[in-house]
């Protein structure tokens, strides 16, 4: 197990090895040097670690929910622009979506204002049907771009990891104490305590996580909002005149934490305030940094357990549309139209194996919306599954 495993496990550890005992200077060690900064940058890029595997999986069900497209996701297309964490996304986001119908669906239609129905080509004719996917070569940033803003996360990731494992296995206090040397090359007073190092790479993820929450809650909104969601209900709702509130809050509340992590984002790195008159004359604030970090992941799990929310209710609308429980009958349904009705539902379209074991789990955690109702409690619980539970999808994104 690495150093970083080892640190990120001792909460396991069984309770007769507590308290450690320290040993000679161990304890000038541990208060002298990064160990606090060490310990919350490692416990924050754990969690960290996880949620950006959650990410994916909120991004995968949002996609299936759009009928989006796969061609962003192709292997060789990412093979172009060879960044590491790029590569690992898109990966991922087509290991999510393996197996799906909904995607790169053929059924592209236009939509129309509200209640009106638009005339659309179909290969049988022309004829009237509302909603849809409208026939657009490429989706919204939101989605296209998901492995390009991911993968820069989890290459932030990388390297604040690479520099907590060597922190991990690092002297890292004052005065080092040489045993074998002689006189006064026995003993050296160097500044291994400076907490830069272990500051900056806490810094790389403290810029991360607004990026990787910003774009979850696009995608929430995409879902929500009739202009941009291909088809679904104004805020999800089946009140289809817009009268509901539906999901609206749930944007709001995400939009809410997106600005409060932008607005926290600003790295304490830059900022040094000399302290011991001056002899500590420039620090780097690492441990208000780490701090920082590690409370603010709490709202990253939180934004993307709401595009989760989210997305699971349009998933569902979206398979009652396609499956023609959703239309409401037209005044002359023409043979053409009852046979594309009858083709769609005879495809079995359907989300990949993965996001429907998501969408059941995330149907565990809370209901469908059936009527509009409060959404608090509904908010509450899937945040909370996912801040202090995450294991449950992440074992569904990453079977042992």
């Amino acid at each position: 197990m690495s150093a970083l495993g080892q640190l990120t496990s001792l909460q396991a550890a069984p309770r007769e090895t507590w308290p450690i005992r320290l040993s000679y200077k161990e304890g000038l060690a541990l208060s002298n040097g990064t160990t606090l900064m060490t310990a919350f940058a490692a416990l924050s890029i754990h969690r960290f670690d996880q949620l950006i595997n959650i990410a994916d999986l909120s991004a995968a069900m949002t996609i299936e929910a759009s009928c989006g497209r796969s061609a962003a996701f192709r292997e060789d297309v990412h093979l172009l622009r060879p960044h590491p964490g790029q590569i690992e996304s898109a990966a991922r986001l087509r290991d999510l979506l393996e197996g799906s119908t909904l995607i790169d669906i053929p059924f592209h239609w236009v939509s129309g204002p509200l209640g009106t129905w638009q005339k659309v080509r179909t290969p049988s004719g022309e004829m009237k049907l509302r909603g849809g996917k409208p026939p657009r070569p490429q989706d919204s940033y939101s989605l296209r771009c998901t492995p390009q803003v991911h993968g820069a996360s989890r290459d932030a990731l990388c390297q604040a990891k690479r520099i907590v494992e060597i922190e991990l296995n690092a002297v890292t206090d004052n005065p080092l104490i040489f045993p074998d040397l002689e006189g006064e090359a026995r003993f050296a007073s160097a500044g291994h305590f400076h907490g830069m190092p272990i500051a900056l790479a806490a810094s790389y993820l403290k810029v991360a996580i607004p990026s990787l929450a910003s774009i979850s809650e696009r995608r929430t909104n995409k879902l929500v909002d009739p202009a941009t969601s291909d088809g679904l209900p104004p805020f999800l709702s089946r009140n289809l005149d817009g009268t509901e509130s539906g999901f609206m809050i749930v944007q709001y509340t995400a939009a809410a934490l997106v600005n409060e992590l932008a607005s926290r984002a600003h790295p304490a790195t830059v900022y040094s305030i000399p302290t011991s008159a001056n002899i500590e004359d420039h620090v780097s604030m690492g441990a208000n940094e780490v701090r920082h970090v590690y409370s603010m992941i709490d709202d990253l799990a939180r934004v993307l357990a709401l595009e989760l929310l989210t997305a699971a209710q349009a998933l569902e609308i979206r398979l009652d549309i396609l499956n023609g429980t959703y239309w409401p009958p037209l005044d002359h349904e023409d043979d053409g139209v009852k046979s594309l009705k009858q083709s769609i539902k005879e495809a079995h379209l359907q989300p990949s194996p993965k996001i429907r074991a998501a969408h059941q789990a995330v149907r565990g955690i809370v209901d469908y919306m059936e009527a509009d109702r409060g959404l608090s409690a509904d908010v509450q619980n899937i945040c909370e599954a996912i801040r202090l539970n995450p294991e449950t999808l992440l074992r569904i994104i990453l079977p042992s």
